[in-house]
């Protein structure tokens, strides 16, 4: 298994695999600006879909092309961040496998494991999968005439959706929090530039909130998603607005207190500069009410996605796919590498 972080080529086909859905993009980059995004969403269980549907799905697309990058959530792939002794990169993949190995209690021959240096404190995210159930997602891939060139964690994708604009070595300096606030799960990153320097994955979902709304006001699950809707807009009614507000409190500030618990480990453990923003995506992550909790506790900027420069571009039909930041992430896992603009960087990325 291949965790590819940078490779030479771009446009490939991202395919974002979900607990109950499958995410498909694909774009390239220039000039600091997506070219031709395409996004397309699918609500089915991944390892229900055969060589056929995936055949139908990427014909009804405007999706070209044969390579592929699979991004895979902590429900299909193990995630786990150990703490390491410095050693080098081979020792390191090795002694996460045998950490992996332990924890899961199964053989190793049963499991694909990698593991990704985060941070400068020591912290390696280490992700297993076990072999049998990698081989259904794959082989129908290639029973459909796909080729996966390599296999990433969703935070990777995420971290460099957020990143395009911060590839020069002068821009590691520049760090922001992100908090990816799914329907499943969540998770708390740091990035200095385009490098992931923090990660915790977090029990907090979309579905808790749902659930929240319904229990407490006595509706429906689909009136209560149509109520935390509302929500990400300052404009809603008051009523439901007041509703929502009491319903979601003690989650919200739970989720607060758990991010505000993150920048302090990434300050205690990373000597770097500290971040100023943080920036919430996700398809749960955007609500008034959130953002309210994570300001007061946090005390950073909170940032939509939709806000940040570059994604700003993005049409609404792309933005409104569920996981759209991770499929096209995952699609530029392969960047083209030429000499940046400012002669004072070192020439290892296309400029933003």
């Amino acid at each position: 298994m291949i965790f590819s972080y940078k490779k030479n080529t771009k446009g490939q086909i991202g395919i974002a695999l979900l607990k109950d859905g499958v995410t498909i993009g694909q774009c390239s980059w220039k000039q600091g600006k997506y070219l031709h995004p395409e996004v397309k969403h699918i609500t089915i269980d991944p390892h229900e879909l055969t060589a056929q549907c995936w055949r139908a799905h990427i014909s009804k697309s405007s999706i070209v092309g044969s390579d592929c990058v699979l991004s895979l959530p902590p429900s299909i792939a193990h995630h786990q961040v150990l703490r390491l002794p410095s050693m080098s990169i081979d020792e390191l993949k090795e002694a996460a496998a045998w950490e992996m190995v332990d924890r899961l209690g199964v053989e190793r021959t049963s499991l694909q494991l990698d593991a990704i240096p985060i941070g400068i404190g020591g912290d390696v995210l280490a992700i297993a999968i076990d072999k049998s159930s990698l081989s259904e997602l794959l082989d129908p891939l290639y029973e459909a005439g796909l080729r996966p060139t390599s296999i990433e964690p969703h935070c990777v994708s995420v971290a460099r959706t957020l990143s395009m604009l911060h590839r020069r070595q002068s821009d590691q300096s520049i760090v922001r929090s992100v908090f990816n606030f799914g329907m499943n799960s969540s998770a708390f990153m740091v990035l200095a530039g385009d490098s992931m320097v923090f990660y915790k994955h977090l029990e907090h979902s979309g579905s808790q909130l749902i659930s929240s709304i319904a229990s407490h006001t006595d509706v429906t699950i689909e009136q209560a998603e149509r109520m935390l809707l509302a929500s990400q807009e300052d404009c809603e009614d008051a009523d439901i607005s007041k509703a929502v507000r009491s319903a979601t409190r003690s989650i919200h500030e739970a989720i607060a207190v758990d991010a505000m618990k993150c920048i302090r480990h990434y300050g205690v453990t990373n000597r770097g500069p500290l971040s100023t923003q943080l920036i919430v995506t996700g398809s749960s992550g955007w609500n008034t009410h959130l953002a309210n909790a994570l300001s007061l506790t946090c005390s950073q900027e909170i940032t939509n996605e939709s806000s940040v420069q570059h994604i700003q571009q993005l049409p609404t039909s792309v933005i409104c796919q569920k996981n759209w930041h991770v499929a096209l992430g995952a699609s530029l896992a392969s960047m083209i590498q030429e000499r940046q603009r400012r002669g004072s960087d070192c020439a290892i990325k296309e400029a933003a």
